[in-house]
């Protein structure tokens, strides 16, 4: 089978299986094909998989095929019907294994505030939804499923003019406009913060508060009347106050813009993935 449909192929199967990534790892003559999902890592089994397969996705990737054992990035797309699927591959190599990991980064909304929160937390969460400014946070540990949670959210905006500062995008989508942040071709946080605050958007996303510029920046927009949404690593929804005072807050300052936090946990049940969580209103 030409690599280009096996290809098409392996990123229908994960797409129908709701998957948000696609792992191939090639060991001498041993292949295999991972797929996370919903329900943890999967195997796909029976699966074929050839070196040409392999240099096909390197190739449409653009990655360096001259330097095999830097670790690459690289992005492609793909038509599926009428739809155009893109593509984040990530590639390493040393002398035993090769592994390319490819991320689906518009993938079809398997999440919605439905599925995600209790009927008796949806809506108290809409009406946060609806305030013209402040700041809503989704935290979490590392791997949580924060971003997952955040564009699930903004997927039930309509007629809204929002745009994110990401870095990197994690996933794109046909509503937003999205920044990428890019120090090396001029794009840092600040210069791309002022552009979205030129182009009169109706909702900013931070796509993550790591350090004391982002905070404060976060902050500024919610005090200008911008509704402000973004992630965040905590232990808890309390102790997300406390992790905004150690980036420079004050918590007068944060209690004048804060309107929700979503904290969020995953955990791990006879090889499932669940999503638990805590809300604290402002």
């Amino acid at each position: 089978m030409n690599p280009d449909v096996f290809f098409t192929q392996l990123i229908l199967k994960a797409i129908k299986l709701k998957s948000t990534d696609l792992h191939l790892t090639f060991r001498d003559d041993d292949f295999r094909c991972e797929m996370r999902t919903l329900n943890g890592l999967i195997t796909i089994k029976n699966t074929h998989l050839e070196r040409s397969l392999l240099e096909y996705i390197k190739y449409i990737a653009k990655l360096d095929l001259l330097r095999n054992y830097k670790p690459q990035t690289g992005y492609c797309k793909i038509k599926l019907g009428n739809n155009t699927i893109q593509l984040r591959v990530a590639h390493i190599k040393n002398n035993v294994v090769e592994s390319v990991v490819i991320r689906i980064m518009n993938p079809p909304s398997y999440l919605t505030l439905e599925t995600l929160f209790r009927r008796e937390d949806i809506d108290r969460i809409k009406y946060q939804l609806q305030r013209d400014s402040g700041l809503i946070l989704i935290s979490g540990s590392t791997g949580s499923g924060k971003t997952t949670t955040l564009y699930a959210i903004l997927n039930a905006y309509q007629n809204q003019k929002i745009y994110t500062i990401e870095d990197p995008i994690e996933a794109y989508h046909d509503d937003l406009v999205q920044l990428q942040v890019n120090e090396t071709q001029g794009l840092s946080f600040n210069n791309a913060l002022k552009q979205v605050l030129r182009h009169d958007p109706n909702i900013i996303v931070i796509g993550e508060i790591r350090d004391d510029e982002e905070a404060k920046a976060a902050l500024r927009c919610a005090l200008t009347g911008h509704l402000v949404f973004s992630t965040i690593h905590s232990n808890s929804a309390d102790k997300t106050l406390n992790r905004l005072e150690n980036l420079g807050l004050t918590r007068t300052e944060i209690e004048s813009v804060l309107n929700m936090v979503i904290h969020q946990t995953l955990l791990i049940e006879e090889h499932k993935r669940r999503m638990t969580y805590e809300l604290r209103l402002y």
